[in-house]
């Protein structure tokens, strides 16, 4: 388990866990079964997609709106 500023890292494909870990006996924790167990996981795409679906959230730049002039 990768720890840096309480962000956990899996063990497996490195993408960043926001939820709750797939931990094993040997306190490895990793973001999925799949991944635990040494199959390709998509949680990294999934996790691109949320972030893109938030409120707010903008891959093509600042919002722009116009202000009371």
């Amino acid at each position: 388990m990768t720890r840096f500023r309480e962000v956990i890292w899996c063990d497996g494909c490195g993408a960043e866990i926001t939820w709750a870990p797939v931990s094993t006996p040997d306190q490895r924790d990793y973001c999925c079964p799949d991944c635990r167990d040494g199959w390709t996981c998509d949680c990294g795409e999934r996790m691109e997609l949320d972030d893109e679906r938030r409120p707010g959230a903008s891959t093509n730049g600042p919002t722009v709106t116009s202000g009371d002039s």
